[in-house]
């Protein structure tokens, strides 16, 4: 395979992927995006996640996730308050439509999954994320 043929491959999967989740959960009509996704998802994971730890996560700068969690607030789907041991520091945490909106993206995520391995073995499947993180980790260590 040539690597524009790789190149537009990935792109192309990436790309139907974010698609269909994003209609699943009808992120257009919430007026949220990919990365908006993305840091729903690290605040979901991360213990009391702080913007530099979505900062560090998605190697965006500060302002643009600055940005995106002004926007998070705005549409009630997070809450801060300021952490503890630092008062500079603020926590992000989810309202009860942020959760509700996890759980539907979740929900979704498990739906394409779904649908992107059908015809697949799980011997392929498991080739497939072997092959995808040696990728990743090839572009970090770059």
């Amino acid at each position: 395979m040539t690597q524009q043929n790789l190149a537009a491959t990935l792109f192309a999967l990436a790309q139907s992927y974010r698609v269909t989740v994003r209609n699943s959960i009808n992120a257009n009509e919430l007026g949220i995006n990919a990365l908006h996704v993305r840091c729903l998802h690290i605040i979901a994971q991360t213990p009391h996640c702080t913007a530099n730890d979505i900062v560090q996560q998605t190697q965006r700068d500060k302002a643009q996730i600055a940005r995106l969690i002004k926007e998070l607030l705005k549409l009630d789907l997070i809450t801060k308050c300021a952490d503890e041991n630092d008062k500079r520091c603020f926590i992000l945490s989810f309202t009860a439509a942020g959760e509700l909106l996890l759980q539907k993206l979740h929900a979704a995520e498990q739906s394409v999954d779904a649908l992107l391995c059908q015809g697949l073995d799980q011997n392929q499947i498991d080739n497939f994320l072997h092959t995808a993180k040696t990728m990743i980790s090839n572009i970090k260590n770059e």
